[in-house]
């Protein structure tokens, strides 16, 4: 090993001890879990991003942007995305940035979205030609850490100094808690040019025409299609605390929904599956399907009889996201809405 990779490695590990000692003598009752992070790759093996560690009041949400630039000097390859957030963490997502609309930035500037929902962060229009490089909303304890190895040969690619936006959204309210300063670190590992044989692409689809009232038990459909042929190597899938089941189905116009590659009955830690092998033949699709159930007392939007519409707050909002990640990468970006 380098010498200098082998220090740095030994002085992260030596600050993170002293940091855990601070901590006990100062008789911080955060679980040990808490205390860690996510060390970076070794300097030229990959990048780091991350946030900056962000109090949430109780009874708030927040939402940040944060924009970096990729740093190399020439194109890279990443088959490796390991993706660390704190408990209470509602989602990470990084979007590789195109047109500017209202929300902009430069290499390590942070828009503060806050709880402020007219902010930029919060409404932008920009989603609808962003391309998703990765998403995760995985914050349980114990299970902090995402680790998103793709198939031998496939790859994302990434173009020198090309800006990309991290999106923290967190949660510290009554359908979730977020009961410390929190952070969201990923990390991007390096594979040589030469060992890759096709490049990754991203599907993120979302239905904004949800509509659920209280008492209300209720389905919504969409369907992606997909001009030529591809393989699903992974999926996630997004909703609020009304939701109570999310699938995804291969889709053709011959057999309609076919075989299913994607299901969670969980809103608030959603499964990433990872390590698919899924075939979409040339002008199918993915089709996507969420659920939900509003009890009775609750309430979204008062002036709309207290129902649910697509929205990004977790508590008065609904969502229906679907996350793919396919190869090989088609010509034109998949955003779905």
């Amino acid at each position: 090993m380098n010498p200098n990779s082998l220090r740095h490695r030994l002085d992260s590990r030596a600050a993170r001890l002293v940091g855990l000692c601070i901590v006990l003598l100062a008789g911080c009752s955060k679980p040990a879990e808490e205390l860690e992070t996510l060390l970076p790759p070794e300097p030229g093996a990959g990048f780091q991003l991350k946030t900056l560690p962000t109090a949430i009041p109780a009874g708030m949400e927040n939402q940040d942007c944060y924009f970096f630039r990729v740093p190399a000097s020439g194109d890279v390859y990443v088959r490796r995305i390991l993706m660390r957030q704190s408990t209470g963490t509602h989602h990470m997502n990084i979007f590789r940035v195109r047109t500017i609309v209202g929300l902009s930035g430069e290499d390590g500037q942070v828009v503060r979205g806050g709880n402020d929902l007219k902010n930029p962060c919060w409404v932008s229009s920009n989603w609808a030609d962003w391309p998703l490089v990765v998403n995760t909303q995985s914050s349980e304890p114990g299970k902090y850490t995402t680790d998103f190895t793709l198939p031998e040969g496939v790859a994302h690619k990434f173009a020198p100094g090309e800006l990309l936006m991290l999106q923290s959204h967190y949660v510290n309210a009554t359908t979730q808690k977020t009961p410390q300063e929190a952070m969201v670190w990923a990390n991007f590992e390096y594979i040589p040019a030469e060992k890759v044989t096709a490049e990754l692409g991203t599907l993120f689809a979302t239905n904004q025409n949800i509509r659920i009232c209280p008492g209300e038990n209720k389905f919504f459909e969409k369907v992606c299609r997909v001009p030529s042929p591809v393989t699903v190597i992974g999926a996630n899938g997004h909703f609020h605390s009304r939701g109570t089941h999310f699938q995804m189905n291969v889709w053709d116009e011959t057999n309609g929904k076919g075989e299913q590659f994607y299901q969670s009955d969980t809103w608030d830690d959603p499964p990433m599956a990872i390590g698919l092998d899924i075939k979409v033949p040339q002008n199918a699709g993915v089709l996507y399907r969420c659920e939900y159930q509003v009890a009775p007392e609750t309430c979204g939007n008062p002036a709309d009889g207290c129902c649910f519409t697509f929205g990004p707050r977790v508590e008065v909002n609904e969502h229906c996201n679907a996350f793919v990640y396919y190869y090989p990468k088609l010509s034109t970006d998949l955003p779905c809405f």
